[in-house]
């Protein structure tokens, strides 16, 4: 997801797919400074056993969060 700044609206917009289907998620965390952990709080709150990873995948851009679900049980 990137989406150049609106990544936490369309997150709360899809909040309840995300919590049905637990789908893996790539989103972009270098629009804004807050996104940086405003972000990955969201999602942890949602408790849905997300395991978080960042990635920079260019110097000072593309910052990413990767949140992948941990194994169904």
């Amino acid at each position: 997801m990137d989406i150049e700044g609106a990544e936490p609206e369309a997150l709360m917009g899809a909040k309840n797919m995300i919590m049905r289907d637990r789908p893996h998620l790539a989103i972009c965390l270098y629009h804004r400074l807050d996104h940086l952990w405003r972000i990955p709080l969201m999602i942890h709150e949602w408790d849905l056993g997300y395991r978080f990873y960042l990635r920079q995948h260019q110097p000072l851009l593309d910052l990413v969060l990767y949140a992948c679900p941990s194994v169904l049980e």
